[in-house]
């Protein structure tokens, strides 16, 4: 993933947090915090457990805790916008 990718999908995750229901804002959070780990690790074998998602999760101050946990997970994974659920 080039530099340019990864602020064109920051900036795609902002814009979907804005604009969407607090639920999915909280996934667009979550996919936020998930690319930039991606793109700083870019190592896929390494992605955290479930547990360590969640606790991320609860220090941004997640008001859907499942709903930004999923969309860290996707981030993650470097999974586009157009490509999650």
């Amino acid at each position: 993933m080039t530099y340019m990718e990864f602020e064109s999908l920051l900036l795609r995750a902002e814009r979907l947090t804005a604009h969407c229901s607090p639920r999915k804002a909280e996934y667009w959070k979550g996919y936020r915090s998930g690319i930039e780990f991606h793109f700083q690790n870019g190592q896929h074998g390494s992605l955290p457990d479930h547990h360590s998602i969640v606790e991320v999760a609860r220090r941004n101050r997640s008001n859907d805790v499942q709903a930004y946990a999923r969309g860290y997970r996707d981030g993650c994974k470097g999974l586009k916008p157009e490509d999650t659920p």
